[in-house]
């Protein structure tokens, strides 16, 4: 590489540094301090405490002030989603068994029966001998409903 080359691209990693064009990849030592900060309780870190943060974490590779607050102030928002989400999953009513009603209908040697599901659909279940049961999804002559 030529001295010409080496520094273009050092002006243009200058440039990217300093207009912000670089995003910050925590590495996983940050990660760890930042979340052992969490779980010590500390939500929302006044500019001191981001300042000793910022200096603790330097250590581990490159980060800046803005970094830590947008970190915890992320990870904030994303705890409370997730409990929010677990409280709506845990709050949600199970779905209702479908009910079934006992008129039953008798064709030879099988019977049909009217069953009731989730609203006003109607489904016809034919019942082929003890125990077997034929759901007909879609009969072959809709309009010859039978009652």
């Amino acid at each position: 590489m030529t001295a010409k080359c080496a520094s273009i691209d050092l002006d243009v990693s200058l440039i990217q540094m300093q207009s912000g064009g670089t995003r910050w990849n925590p590495t996983p030592e940050q990660i760890k301090l930042l979340e052992a900060l969490y779980q010590g309780g500390l939500r929302t870190p006044n500019p001191v405490q981001i300042e000793r943060i910022t200096a603790e974490l330097g250590k581990y590779g490159r980060i800046e002030g803005k970094n830590v607050f947008y970190w915890f102030q992320n990870h904030k928002a994303r705890k409370q989603k997730r409990s929010e989400l677990v409280a709506l999953a845990a709050s949600a009513a199970p779905l209702p068994h479908p009910e079934i009603e006992e008129t039953k209908e008798f064709h030879g040697g099988s019977c049909k029966r009217k069953c009731r599901s989730w609203g006003s659909l109607e489904l016809d279940v034919e019942e082929e001998g003890p125990g077997d049961r034929t759901l007909e999804l879609f009969p072959l002559h809709p309009e010859r409903k039978q009652m």
